[in-house]
């Protein structure tokens, strides 16, 4: 009778064992179809195609030099256009006689701009908070200036920051006339003008070249000119690190000549065919805060077709940063693309079969691999054609909007921007139906 008993109770045991892994198995499934589901929109996005490298900047630079004695004032700005025998500085006695020309010329600005404020009904249409942006703007940039030693840049930005000071007495009806502040500044100058020495004629320092000044000089000027370009080969770059010269004393600036400047960098053998066959080039300058900066290929140059390669870039824009960059690192850019950006784990491909009818009306079944991906349609999955036209690392850019002769098939319908598309879910199939109730 025992017995009976405790074998009625393993059966019992036995069964509701049975039953909790039954159960235990279709939970696993169940959350495997409903659960796990992870979605994002797609997004309209721009991406680069590019070439990290280091870049050697080639240009014709002519050295300005000075002999005398004196102080040197710089009378133009880095950056600059000149011509051949123009002035690039003034040469002063002393210090104290530079410094009081270059007061003489601030206060002479400040009078212009009072003047300028006094006879035109510009600030009628300026609104205060307008005029505040803008004095708060440069007073910044002067910090910044003042910061990276650029004493003139951080002059100009005070002095424009100060005609918005004066411009907002005027809108706020603060300041009637400036006649008495014109007047006591004209009186500052004319004081200066007396200490003003005009005994002795002021001297200045011609450009020997037409083309762009800049007040830096580095050590690196004509160790590669123009002239030789066609001499670069690989590894030749790398001397640069080795071949500062000393600068002579007598040294105050360099002018830059022509109108291009030439970038030599290395390559492999395979970013070379890249760049080749590029139709559009440009290049990042991280450091400079370039971007997209418009290059012309000049030449590649290579031993044979799998060795590295130099390649030679030439551009024309210029300002007071392009005319001082000597080595920076910087990446060449193939082309851009822009369209709708898909994480890599979002692809997937799907077989389907057409009835294609050929030219001469012939009828016959085609398999097609369509991709795509799966998106959220209310509670239902629902897979969408895409057409990749860039691949980076982790994302696929598609074509946003492609058109018909584009795509694989026309029954399948096409990504458009904002669908909620699933990057993380398992099983997934079109027409799914996700209980979203269980999604975390």
């Amino acid at each position: 009778m025992e017995k009976d008993t405790m074998a009625a109770i393993k059966k019992v045991a036995l069964a509701i064992v049975t039953l909790l892994i039954i159960a235990y198995v279709i939970s696993v499934a169940l959350k495997a179809n409903f659960t796990q589901i992870k979605t994002e929109a797609a997004t309209l996005m721009t991406v680069s195609d590019s070439i990290p490298t280091t870049g050697y900047f080639i240009r014709d630079e002519s050295l300005i030099t000075y002999n005398g004695d004196g102080v040197i004032s710089y009378t133009l700005d880095d950056g600059d256009k000149i011509s051949v025998g123009e002035p690039v500085a003034s040469v002063y006695k002393n210090s104290e006689e530079a410094n009081d020309k270059r007061m003489i010329e601030k206060l002479e600005q400040q009078i212009a701009d009072l003047q300028q404020l006094e006879d035109t009904d510009e600030t009628v249409m300026q609104a205060p908070d307008v005029i505040d942006k803008n004095i708060s703007a440069n007073l910044s940039k002067a910090r910044i200036s003042t910061s990276e030693k650029n004493f003139t840049d951080a002059d100009k930005n005070v002095n424009t920051a100060l005609y918005g000071i004066n411009q907002r007495q005027i809108v706020t009806h603060k300041a009637g006339s400036f006649s008495d502040k014109i007047s006591q500044l004209q009186t500052k100058v004319n004081e200066l003008k007396k200490k003003y020495s005009k005994a002795t004629a002021e001297k200045t320092v011609p450009s020997p070249k037409t083309g762009y000044f800049s007040s830096i000089v580095d050590g690196y000027e004509n160790y590669y000119t123009t002239k030789d370009l066609e001499k670069i080969e690989v590894g030749d770059l790398d001397e640069l690190k080795l071949v500062k010269k000393q600068i002579p004393d007598n040294v105050v600036g360099k002018t830059i000549e022509g109108v291009y400047w030439y970038i030599a960098c290395e390559v492999s053998a395979d970013e070379a065919i890249k760049i080749k066959e590029s139709d559009q080039l440009s290049v990042d300058i991280p450091l400079a805060n370039y971007s997209n900066l418009s290059v012309e290929l000049h030449e590649i140059r290579q031993k044979t077709k799998t060795s590295n390669a130099v390649v030679i870039l030439k551009g024309s824009y210029m300002n007071k940063e392009m005319i001082n960059l000597r080595k920076e690192d910087i990446s060449i850019v193939k082309n851009t693309y822009e369209g709708l950006y898909v994480s890599r784990n979002a692809v997937h491909e799907q077989k389907v079969t057409e009835e294609v009818t050929d030219q001469n009306g012939f009828t016959k079944t085609e398999t097609k691999t369509v991709k795509g991906v799966y998106i959220m349609i209310g509670n239902e999955l629902v897979f969408k054609q895409i057409v990749p036209v860039y691949s980076g690392e982790g994302y696929v850019i598609c074509k946003l909007n492609p058109k018909e002769k584009d795509l694989v098939t026309l029954d399948i319908g096409v990504l458009k921007a904002n669908d909620d598309v699933v990057v993380e879910g398992a099983n997934l199939y079109d027409g799914k139906i996700i209980d979203r109730t269980t999604q975390t």
